[in-house]
């Protein structure tokens, strides 16, 4: 009887053990996690994570989608098809006013006017001297700026129809304009970089000149439901592992340059031009410059209500142990 009650106590303790222990087994097991990414500069901290094997140091396995269109990207992510993603400012707030869906924010990258990220490349041939001229003009813009079109045009006093509009991905931009099938693109890094300037002249800085100075250009988020399915142990591996990329990028922005020209080939051998913006972590965010980016957007009919942008952020809290 003795013996009996032994075992029972031990087997008791066993599963009393396993009951304590496997929640914590579970949660420091590598997480599989599925990263959006677009192809420029806004994805460099995902890029230099999983090469300096940051998210490998943190647990995370790391699986990269590429995205040419944001809206498509951000459907995707509140569909459960990825986990984490860097889309534009206007999609996110876009979203939030036609679905009624609010991607949780907490790190943030912003163009400034002294490091000109974005340009619009023109052919030298075509006889624009300044933006004005793109009148009747064949001008060509990537998905991520799709958003903003209609706005620029309309600061310097043209509408939409004015101009021969074509929209295309930022490799292939550059390949049109080569080609002359363009007369002028809006680029934004590292499709700036490899330019022949031979063949083109830039105006740099068209966004914070134009749009807002400091200019909201991406944000690195997730949705509700990844709050749900994670715990903050595992959030705060990544945000460690997404922290520690960018603090390699500003400690040493030459490396980072390099891991852009591993990601894309076409600016391998120039990638040292490459202008980098600055990339904000979450108690670094420039909030007021988002608010006045959500209320011109509203003015200019690309979302339909006010929208509160506090409640997009993460609570600290909710990424830290």
């Amino acid at each position: 009887m003795t013996r009996i009650l032994t075992v029972i106590i031990i087997i008791l303790a066993a599963v009393l053990v396993g009951i304590i222990l496997y929640p914590q087994i579970q949660e420091n097991r590598p997480m599989p996690l599925r990263f959006a990414c677009d192809s420029s500069v806004a994805a460099l901290p995902f890029l230099v994570a999983v090469d300096d094997t940051l998210f490998l140091k943190n647990r995370i396995l790391p699986e990269l989608t590429y995205y040419s269109d944001p809206d498509q990207a951000l459907t995707d992510l509140f569909a459960g098809k990825t986990d984490v993603g860097v889309f534009p400012w206007s999609t996110i707030l876009k979203h939030m006013s036609t679905k009624g869906e609010t991607l949780q924010v907490f790190m943030a990258v912003e163009f400034r006017p002294a490091l000109p990220v974005d340009v619009l490349a023109k052919v030298k041939k075509s006889r624009i001297n300044k933006l004005t001229d793109l009148k009747g003009k064949r001008l060509g813009y990537p998905p991520i700026l799709r958003d903003y079109v209609a706005a620029l045009l309309g600061e310097i006093g043209l509408k939409p129809a004015d101009v021969k509009l074509t929209e295309a991905s930022l490799t292939a931009l550059s390949a049109m304009l080569t080609a002359g099938q363009l007369d002028a693109a809006w680029l934004v890094e590292p499709a700036v970089c490899p330019l022949n300037l031979n063949n083109v002249d830039t105006l740099s800085s068209i966004a914070t000149r134009y749009l807002n100075n400091p200019f909201p250009a991406f944000a690195i988020g997730f949705s509700p439901q990844f709050l749900k399915n994670t715990t903050r142990a595992q959030r705060t591996r990544l945000k460690i592992a997404l922290d520690m990329a960018v603090d390699r990028i500003d400690a040493r922005p030459e490396e980072g340059k390099q891991t852009l020209g591993r990601y894309f080939p076409y600016c391998r051998d120039v990638c040292g031009f490459c202008r980098l913006p600055q990339y904000q972590r979450l108690v670094e965010i420039n909030r007021p410059a988002i608010q006045t980016l959500a209320a011109r957007l509203l003015r200019l009919g690309i979302v339909s209500d006010t929208i509160d942008t506090k409640r997009i952020f993460v609570e600290p809290a909710q990424m830290m142990r």
